[in-house]
C-alpha cells in the first residue's frame, strides 16, 4: 500500500465512524491542502475550517481564496474575541509574544486556542496535516487521537517532506506563496520566518525562543511553569476585557 492509498484509507475510515460530524482543521500549509484534496473527493460536503488570528500573512489569505476556487466551497474562518484580543494588547502591548514564551503562549492562546475551541464545539473529529516528522514535538503524534472532547486525525502523520511533495506536484495542487521564500512552517505574520539549512521544519516559528518547544497549544500541551503563568495573564486578560466597552478585531 502506498502513502497515498494509506491516507486515503484513513479518511475513508473516518467518514464512515463520523460522517457529518468532520470537518478539516486547515492553515493552508501543503499538508492542509493535501488533506483537504484527500477528504473532499471522498466526503465533498465536509466543512472546511481555519482560524484567521487577525495577523495572518497576506499570502495566507490568498490561499484560502485560491482553495475555495478550487474546491467551490466557503472556508470558515474561527476568529478571536475582539475584546478578549484588544484588551491583550491595552495590557501587554500588540507585540507581547516577543516578551518570555508565556506572554506568547497568552497570545497563541487568545487568537488561537480559544477561537478553536469554540469553533470544534460540538463536532465529533476533525482532520489536520500534522505529520511525525516535522519536528521532535511531533514525533509520537496518533493517526486517531481519540484524548480529546473531538477525535483529532492525522492521516498524513507518517509522511515524509518528499511524499508531500510528490502528491502536490503530481496533483497540481496549490502552494503557498511563502514557500517560494524560503518558509516550511507557516503561521502568524510576526512569528514566522523562513528555515536556513540544517534547521528542522518548525525552526522558523518563534525563532526568538532558546530551548522552547515550538508549537502554540492546539497540538502541545506546555511545561507546568509555562502554563501556570500563561493562566495567571489569561486570567488578567479575562478580567480586563469582561469590563471593557465592545472592540473591534483590529489589533
Amino acid at each position: 500500500m502506498t502513502f497515498t492509498d494509506s491516507a486515503r484509507e484513513i479518511v475513508a475510515s473516518a467518514v464512515r465512524e463520523f460522517g457529518s460530524g468532520l470537518a478539516v482543521l486547515s492553515s493552508f500549509q501543503r499538508e492542509d491542502v493535501i488533506v483537504t484534496d484527500l477528504v473532499l473527493s471522498a466526503a465533498p460536503g465536509t466543512r472546511v475550517l481555519t482560524l484567521d488570528t487577525g495577523r495572518l500573512p497576506v499570502a495566507t489569505l490568498q490561499m484560502i481564496e485560491a482553495v475555495e476556487r478550487r474546491y467551490s466551497i466557503q472556508v470558515e474562518r474561527m476568529e478571536p474575541d475582539p475584546r478578549e484580543v484588544a484588551s491583550m494588547v491595552a495590557l501587554y502591548g500588540p507585540d507581547l509574544f516577543r516578551e518570555s514564551v508565556p506572554n506568547r503562549m497568552l497570545c497563541c492562546e487568545l487568537r488561537k486556542s480559544r477561537p478553536l475551541a469554540r469553533g470544534l464545539s460540538g463536532l465529533a473529529a476533525y482532520f489536520t496535516g500534522l505529520r511525525r516528522a516535522q519536528a521532535k514535538s511531533r514525533a509520537s503524534i496518533e493517526i486517531f487521537d481519540r484524548t480529546g472532547p473531538s477525535v483529532k486525525i492525522s492521516p498524513l502523520a507518517d509522511w515524509k517532506t518528499e511524499d508531500v511533495l510528490r502528491y502536490t506536484r503530481e496533483q497540481g495542487l496549490p502552494e503557498h506563496a511563502l514557500y517560494a521564500r524560503g518558509y516550511t512552517s507557516i503561521g502568524c505574520d510576526p512569528c514566522t520566518r523562513p528555515v536556513v539549512a540544517g534547521e528542522d521544519e518548525r525552526a522558523g516559528r518563534w525563532w526568538w525562543e532558546t530551548d522552547a518547544v515550538k508549537e502554540c497549544g492546539l497540538h502541545f500541551s506546555a511545561d507546568g511553569r509555562a502554563e501556570r503563568t500563561v493562566d495567571v495573564l489569561l486570567r488578567e486578560v479575562l478580567a480586563h476585557a469582561a469590563s471593557a466597552p465592545p472592540a473591534s478585531l483590529s489589533q
